[in-house]
């Protein structure tokens, strides 16, 4: 298997493919400005998109100006406009100096196109993330950082909250199993006070996420449609077919709040927290986003993880965190920024990351110490036990970046075709998942052969991982 240094995976790589996949990237709603809402001269501009840490960014940003000898001015994007956002900033030459990098580029074409700056962390800060946290290719290139993690990968997002105080009323356990899950629902439905059940699909994203996860949890071999011991994609995979077939007979029975069809996140976050509405299909980060909605909520959230087909015990697998935070690459102000970035490692900013109850911190144990709800202690528990590291082909082969950067966005996506089949527009789920996965094999293909016209050393086998076992940490 090849091992290019980064000098070689840069090479070609091409202003013109990276713009065109950047703007692939964009969301619908309208951004900020680039200018971030007039940050004052001299003021060091910190973005990012995570709706249940606003007051402990804002507050981070206050308390730490003076240390590091600069105004730092935080910016809250919501997640649909924070990749049109930084686009608009790119083409302005007015990148914030810290954000989090939802471009949709490997770390290796961010750095090629300037999009990232290097970034100097001493070595106190680096003994305090665990082993391995800096993985080439994704966090770092040659060895010198460009972006740091500061959540755990040990995390999935199809979790089944639900109202407590609804589940006592009608008369249900935490379900498991599909079945548990509809019955659950049923029994919402036919006591006649509450909702079942609202979700956001309205967000294809997120709608593919849950997919992807319900699916690896329900016995897909890979991630993402992308099969790890094959690497073929599969969504035409019957966990597939299962997981979504789930989502469209909860739809037909109609359990779902009129309306949820088109709901983006906040919508289907917020009505669930305003309360009355049995279960809510959401990520981890949950409880600190209905916490800033309404903190009466709270107490009432409970969560029954991730539902299988069968109740079986989830299993499942991420790769290596890439980077969490990035330094800009124009930015003015590196020594300042990479301060701030540095705080992120300290215990007291993980702690409050954990009392914030957004994404898991990277430092998991410190969420035994911070002030959560139970159920968001059990939940990040239970991912530290049923989580394991994948497999990555970035991670094995670091020119694999030349071929991403130059793969084509396929649509509609995963997430496309669940509205579809919700909605009525795709009456056969079976065949348009089976031309999901042809298109994505065609889009890899395409840009392997673009990548290796222009002499990366790169092929369809960096994909393949036939020692990879279930439910074990895979190394390379």
């Amino acid at each position: 298997m090849h091992r290019p240094t980064r000098r070689h995976a840069l090479a070609g790589l091409g202003a013109a493919g990276l713009a065109s996949l950047a703007a692939a990237c964009g969301g619908p709603s309208a951004p900020p400005s680039a200018g971030g809402g007039g940050a004052a001269a001299g003021a060091l501009r910190w973005w990012d998109h995570f709706g249940g840490l606003q007051d402990l960014h804002d507050q981070w940003a206050a308390d730490l100006s003076e240390s590091i000898g600069a105004t730092i001015e935080h910016t809250y994007n919501e997640p649909s406009a924070a990749t049109e956002a930084l686009q608009l900033a790119n083409q302005a030459g007015q990148l914030p100096d810290v954000y989090t990098a939802l471009v949709g580029l490997p770390l290796p074409a961010l750095v090629e196109a300037g999009w990232v700056h290097e970034i100097t962390l001493g070595e106190e800060a680096r003994a305090r993330l665990p082993e391995g946290a800096f993985v080439e290719g994704l966090t770092q290139l040659d060895g010198r950082i460009y972006g740091l993690p500061a959540f755990s990968e040990k995390q999935y997002v199809a979790c089944a909250w639900y109202n407590a105080e609804i589940a006592e009323t009608v008369g249900f356990e935490p379900p498991t199993s599909y079945d548990d899950l509809l019955g659950a629902l049923a029994k919402i439905a036919a006591h006649g006070e509450f909702t079942p059940m609202t979700m956001a699909l309205g967000v294809p994203g997120r709608m593919r996420e849950q997919a992807d996860d319900l699916a690896q949890a329900g016995g897909f071999p890979g991630y993402q449609g992308l099969r790890y011991d094959t690497g073929a994609y599969e969504y035409h995979h019957d966990a597939y077919l299962a997981a979504i077939e789930l989502y469209k007979e909860i739809s037909d029975k109609g359990y779902l709040l009129p309306g949820t069809a088109g709901f983006q996140i906040p919508d289907a976050r917020g009505r669930w927290a305003a309360g009355g509405i049995g279960f809510h299909m959401d990520g981890p980060y949950s409880p600190g986003a209905v916490r800033s909605l309404n903190p009466d909520m709270l107490p009432k959230m409970a969560v029954a993880g991730m539902p299988t087909p069968n109740g079986e015990e989830v299993v499942a697998a991420r790769g290596a965190r890439a980077a969490d935070w990035v330094m800009g690459g124009t930015t003015q102000m590196a020594e300042q920024a990479s301060l701030l970035i540095e705080s992120f490692t300290q215990e007291d900013y993980q702690t409050q990351l954990g009392t914030g109850m957004d994404q898991p911190p990277i430092l998991l144990d410190v969420v035994a110490r911070a002030d959560v709800i139970e159920p968001y202690a059990w939940l990040v528990e239970d991912f530290s036990t049923r989580i394991f590291r994948a497999p990555q082909a970035i991670v094995r082969n670091v020119e694999v970046a030349r071929a991403e950067a130059k793969r084509t966005p396929v649509t509609p996506e995963l997430g496309n075709v669940i509205q579809g089949y919700l909605g009525g527009q795709i009456t056969d789920l079976k065949a348009a998942l089976v031309e999901l996965s042809d298109a994505n094999s065609a889009a890899l293909d395409a840009a392997i052969e673009a990548a290796k016209a222009e002499g990366a050393q790169v092929d369809r086998t960096d994909w393949e991982f036939p020692d990879w076992v279930a439910g074990q940490d895979y190394t390379y």
